[in-house]
């Protein structure tokens, strides 16, 4: 649970004239040919290695599928569908990322600001920005990994944890920072991201649900994606079980990832990875702020850029907590973009599973560029 968190555009189902609905986000090929005989090869290997219970899958180029399907089973006598909710964890920070950046350009915040700002007694906040929370370089510890803080989770797996709940934790003497030389280095830290859309709220005096709505998901109509911030997933939605436990999770409250805290379903997952990758909503001078070079300790072509993973060219999200593995990929040089989300079977210990598929199908459609998980 405590692994790195590290969604086209059309909706699950909509309704039919007729008033009975039907599933949009169905299937898809661009049509049976050696290459989409060979990712489908790719997924049904990997569920077999694994031992996966589902996988949801999609691939597109430039908005068309290559290739939208789902293998297995939510449930016991349920078939897995394309149209199926899942969590997306670390793809919440993309749009925490993109938020910010809408703001920027609107001049209500800027990158440059003083976290102190916000959180004036923070141990060092006057030192650190607010592009620093964004790209993970502040050095602020990691609430995840405090002391006794994953028994709590599961000691009361449907309690809402808020912001400040959460930013506590990552305090003395619960946590300790992972250095205090605010920028001059990276450590992936959910506080980051947790304090930065705490700021958001405050700076634009509105619930982060509201800004989410209202500035991302209305304008690129992503009708199946939205905040969960309670034990009521959307429907229907991919069961998955605990990789700990081998509960199901699918009832749980994903609070305690707060902003990363959403649900979504392929199409969506599509859609976003687009939009995000070639700064749909963005001017243009904050589409060049996303993979800005701002990290020290980086390799020469990867590293973590605002909100995201960089293996240049592509733009990578990974998720995994609660049995869920969830991971997106987009190429700028082609198009492509790639989604996947896996559930378990119980008693499968599968590493990196959801990246692994998307590293494979990277060889398969970019052989001169791929990327490795």
């Amino acid at each position: 649970m405590a692994g790195a968190l590290v969604i086209g555009m059309c909706s699950s189902y909509s309704v039919a004239i007729a008033g009975t609905p039907r599933i949009s986000c169905a299937p898809a090929s661009e049509g049976k040919d050696a290459t989409t005989d060979a990712m489908s090869s790719i997924l049904s290997g990997a569920k077999t290695r694994d031992d996966l219970r589902a996988i949801i899958f999609s691939a597109e180029r430039n908005g068309t599928p290559i290739l939208r399907t789902a293998l297995g089973t939510s449930t016991t006598g349920v078939p897995a569908t394309t149209g199926m909710h899942f969590r997306v964890g670390f793809v919440g920070w993309q749009y925490l990322t993109d938020l910010l950046l809408l703001m920027v350009d609107r001049k209500q915040i800027s990158l440059s600001d003083p976290v102190s700002k916000w959180y004036p007694r923070y141990p060092h906040a006057g030192l650190a920005t607010v592009r620093m929370l964004a790209a993970s370089s502040t050095g602020f510890g990691d609430y995840i990994n405090a002391r006794g803080f994953v028994k709590d989770v599961y000691s009361d797996v449907h309690r809402n944890w808020t912001a400040g709940d959460l930013i506590k934790s990552s305090l003395p003497p619960y946590q300790k920072p992972a250095f205090t030389d605010p920028g001059k280095n990276w450590a992936y830290s959910h506080t980051n991201f947790v304090m930065l859309g705490a700021i958001l709220e405050r700076v634009a005096g509105k619930p982060y649900t509201a800004l989410l709505q209202e500035r991302i998901l209305d304008p690129l109509a992503l009708r199946d994606t939205r905040m969960q911030f309670d034990s009521d997933p959307q429907s229907p939605v991919l069961h998955t079980l605990d990789d700990e436990t081998f509960k199901d999770t699918t009832f749980w409250n994903p609070s305690w990832v707060s902003w990363a805290a959403m649900t979504s379903n392929v199409c969506d997952v599509g859609t976003w990875t687009r939009a995000f990758g070639t700064g749909a909503l963005l001017s243009t001078a904050s589409k060049s702020q996303t993979t800005a070079r701002v990290n020290a300790g980086q390799g020469e072509k990867t590293y973590f850029g605002l909100g995201t993973i960089v293996k240049e060219p592509w733009l990578l999200t990974s998720a995994a907590y609660w049995g869920m593995y969830t991971s997106t990929a987009y190429d700028p040089t082609t198009g492509i973009s790639l989604e996947v989300t896996v559930s378990l079977n119980r008693g499968s210990a599968p590493k990196d599973p959801s990246n692994r598929i998307l590293s494979a199908m990277s060889k398969l459609l970019t052989p001169d560029h791929p990327f490795h998980p």
